[in-house]
C-alpha cells in the first residue's frame, strides 16, 4: 500500500499540471475572441460617422486590426510581422498584394485563417491589411 505522503505529493504535482494545461487550453481558445462583432461594429461605426466609399474601408480596417490583429501585429507574437514596421512589411510586399491577402485570408505558419476572426468577410480581411500597410510605411 503507497504511503498518504507519496500519494499526497502525487496529487499536488498533477494539479499543479492540470492548472497550466487549463490556462494554456482557455488562453488558445480565448485568442482573437472578443465580445464584439468587428465587421458589424465598423458598419454601425461608419454609418453613424457619415463615412462612405474609402472613409469607410478605412475605418473598418482599423477597426478590425484594433480589435483583431492588434494582440499579435502589434508584439510580434509567434513570428508575426509587427504592426509599423516598414522593411519587414516592403519584404512581405515583394511577393505581391494578392499573396498577402490570400495569405492573411487561409493563415500562414502561427497566424490561424483570417487572424482568428472568423466572423470576417475577406473584405474585412483586406481592408485591415491595407490598414497595417499604410501605417507601415
Amino acid at each position: 500500500m503507497p504511503s498518504t505522503v507519496g500519494v499526497v505529493n502525487l496529487l499536488k504535482v498533477v494539479i499543479q499540471r492540470l492548472r497550466l494545461s487549463v490556462f494554456l487550453i482557455l488562453s488558445l481558445s480565448l485568442m482573437g475572441c472578443d465580445t464584439k462583432n468587428s465587421s458589424s461594429d465598423s458598419y454601425s461605426e461608419s454609418e453613424a460617422s457619415g463615412l462612405t466609399g474609402s472613409d469607410s474601408l478605412a475605418q473598418s480596417g482599423k477597426a478590425i486590426y484594433t480589435n483583431k490583429c492588434r494582440a499579435c501585429h502589434d508584439y510580434g507574437v509567434a513570428g508575426a510581422p509587427r504592426y509599423g514596421n516598414s522593411e519587414i512589411w516592403a519584404g512581405r510586399l515583394t511577393k505581391g498584394l494578392d499573396v498577402l491577402y490570400k495569405n492573411s485570408i487561409n493563415g500562414i505558419r502561427a497566424m490561424p485563417a483570417r487572424g482568428g476572426c472568423y466572423a470576417c468577410s475577406d473584405d474585412d480581411i483586406k481592408a485591415a491589411v491595407d490598414y497595417i500597410l499604410v501605417n507601415s510605411q
